[in-house]
């Protein structure tokens, strides 16, 4: 195995777009470094599928066929995503905010009929920070974008939603008298709010597809509760965990949790996945200067507004012509997200130093999204 430097001692005083002395050969060899050196990849016998429906008529052919679904929207290839039925349609004045998710940061709750949530809690200093941060990184990832999809063309960057907005309790009267009595009625506190950019939801066939295959029957249910719950499908990218029991049996799609067995089982291409967390850490490292603390790395759909941006200006002095070059991260169905920074701070210098005190920590202590050696002994 070629030499590697680790991600983690690599001191650099000015940003991505500052050091314009850079070569893209040495850009290359940063970002593909801190990918070898998260990367923990390599085949494993797959397991048998766990199935949400046991019925006589289901066959291998049913299935290979699950599989082939998943791989093909998890993996590269020119595939049009598809967008989830209820949060881009029309917006119906007054309907209730639907809850999402339940965090130690806040409560996320969806505006029927919009593309935002409102992520609101009682921690204002908290909420604040992740408003801060996930605008800083943002915009790192809005900056770097097209040079990055240049020098990784096989790859997708990955994104961060936008925060649009930042009320404090009892700070916007228009907002609160608006919004307050549409929260569900266990939730109408008043308190810090971020508005922010949904994340949609992993597209159908990937939704039908887990549930066929890792989930299993369980009595009745309310229709419309499990729907909601579907387009609110985000999947968690845990390389650096495997599943300590595979005959698990899953009963939810909210944060559903991907783990590296299971990604083997459907033939992901593990290594991209790892390239691809990667470039996020070197963008929140080097260009946002945020050590990246308690963050999530998810898969989800791209919105509409994200696919339509041409990726390049064409040249006035050429010839008109017919342009549809669009972003060349339109590769697959999914993307991976980072979002969560309410624990992240600011690296206001990246020395030796304070990436030994401030990344390293951050690296090792997140949750299980890097890869880990001592989980997997491959690399590749």
């Amino acid at each position: 195995m070629s030499e590697y430097r680790n991600p983690a001692t690599i001191s650099r005083q000015t940003t991505l777009s500052e050091d314009m002395n850079v070569t893209k050969q040495e850009l290359v060899t940063d970002i593909s470094s801190a990918a070898r050196f998260i990367a923990a990849s390599g085949r494993k016998n797959a397991t048998p599928p766990r199935r949400r429906f046991v019925a006589a008529q289901e066959t291998a052919e049913d299935d290979a066929t699950t599989t082939t679904t998943l791989q093909r929207h998890f993996s590269a290839g020119a595939v049009k995503a598809t967008t989830s039925k209820n949060w881009m349609s029309s917006m119906r004045p007054g309907e209730q905010l639907h809850i999402l998710g339940l965090g130690t940061c806040g409560s996320v709750f969806s505006i029927p009929g919009s593309n935002m949530v409102i992520k609101k809690g009682g921690d204002v200093k908290a909420l604040w920070n992740d408003f801060c941060l996930t605008t800083q990184v943002f915009n790192a990832f809005d900056h770097t974008r097209n040079a990055l999809q240049d020098i990784f063309p096989t790859n997708t960057i990955p994104h961060c939603p936008s925060a649009r907005a930042f009320f404090l309790p009892g700070d916007d009267e228009g907002f609160w008298g608006e919004y307050l009595g549409r929260f569900p009625a266990s939730h109408r506190r008043v308190g810090a709010v971020i508005e922010m950019e949904r994340i949609a939801a992993v597209p159908r066939p990937v939704r039908d597809g887990l549930v066929d295959r890792y989930f299993v029957e369980y009595g009745e249910y309310d229709e419309e509760e499990e729907e909601e719950e579907s387009e609110a499908c985000l999947v968690r990218v845990y390389l650096g965990e495997k599943e300590k029991d595979t005959l698990r049996a899953y009963d939810s799609l909210l944060n559903f949790p991907l783990r590296l067995n299971m990604m083997r089982d459907l033939k992901m291409d593990v290594g991209q996945l790892a390239d691809e967390m990667a470039i996020a850490l070197a963008v929140m490292h080097w260009e946002a200067g945020v050590d990246a603390m308690d963050v999530e790395f998810v898969l989800g759909s791209s919105s509409v507004m994200r696919e339509n941006r041409l990726r390049k200006a064409p040249d006035p002095d050429e010839e008109p012509r017919s342009v549809s070059d669009t972003l060349a991260f339109v590769k697959r169905d999914v993307h991976i997200w980072v979002l969560d920074l309410d624990k992240a701070k600011r690296v206001v210098d990246m020395t030796l130093e304070s990436v030994v005190r401030d990344l390293v920590p951050a690296f090792l202590g997140n949750d299980p999204y890097y890869p880990r050696p001592d989980v997997d002994g491959g690399c590749g």
